[in-house]
This record gives C-alpha cells, structure tokens and sequence, in this order.
C-alpha cells in the first residue's frame, strides 16, 4: 500500500491518477492536489490538477494557515464552503485557487504524511456554478478515494 511519504517522493504517478480518477468519476469542475515542501519555510504548492483554466494555479506558494490549502494543512480538519465569494476567503490574497479557478463552491481534505506524522497535503474539489454544492458526502467521497489510493490517515 502506498502511503502519503511514498507521494512526496515518488508524487507524479500516484497524485496525478488520484486527481484525473476523481475528475473523471466525479462531475467537479476543479479537482487539485497540493503539497507542503519539505524546506525549511515548509511552502505549499499545487501539484497536480484536472479542470483548471489555466497554468496560473502552479504559482501559488502558500505557507500554513493561508488559503483553503494552509488552513487544511494547519487544521488537519477537511474544508468545506458553498458560497466562496461571499465570506473570509473571497479574496486573492486569503484564497487564490478559489480566484483563479472561479470556483463557487469546495470542499478540502487533508493528505496525511506517515514520515513526519503531520499534514503533508490536500486534496481539493470545486464547482465554478452556484446551483452546484458540496456537502458532507463529498468529503465522505473524498476520503474514500484517499483510502482507495492508499494515502491513510
């Protein structure tokens, strides 16, 4: 079984089949996986991702505790939110995939790393159309993709 260290050193082949099942299984719009970087200021980037609009969600370098991302990572909590551009998180600086994608609506879970024992990642999955939600059984379905793929908490 491959565990969430075996996806920050050996990340393309498993990360990029997790997101592309999901966005194929599911009818989300966006579907991403980011990951915290082993350095010292322990930075968080989007890795892998199906549905974007544009490159521009690769530039994203959050820290804890910034965007949907760092709040995941900090927490160790899932996310889950159906009206984005109306709350703490509608700007570009506290959210910036949320911008970039347009997303209206997502739902985050957290990607657990076995060596440090902590939060190494987050899987995140959105809607760009109001009349679309996330609710509780996505981060159900969410977390049975994780246990699918191997990536245990």
């Amino acid at each position: 079984m491959i565990m969430m260290g075996d996806i920050l050193n050996d990340s393309t082949n498993l990360a990029s089949q997790l997101v592309r099942q999901i966005y194929m299984d599911e009818d989300f719009d966006f579907v991403g996986i980011a990951l915290q970087e082993n350095s010292g200021l322990r930075k968080i980037r989007w890795r892998y991702a199906a549905g974007y609009t544009s490159e521009r969600f690769r530039k994203i370098v959050l820290r804890s505790g910034i965007g949907i991302a760092g709040l995941v990572v900090r927490t160790g909590k899932p996310f889950l939110e159906n009206d984005l551009q109306h709350n703490q998180y509608s700007d570009y600086v506290s959210c910036p995939i949320t911008q970039i994608e347009q997303l209206t609506s997502a739902a985050a879970i957290p990607l657990f790393d076995h060596e440090t024992q902590g939060v190494g990642g987050v899987l995140l999955v959105g809607y760009r159309h109001a009349q679309q939600q996330v609710t509780q059984q996505t981060i159900a379905h969410l977390e049975h993709y994780r246990q699918s793929a191997g990536v245990l908490i």
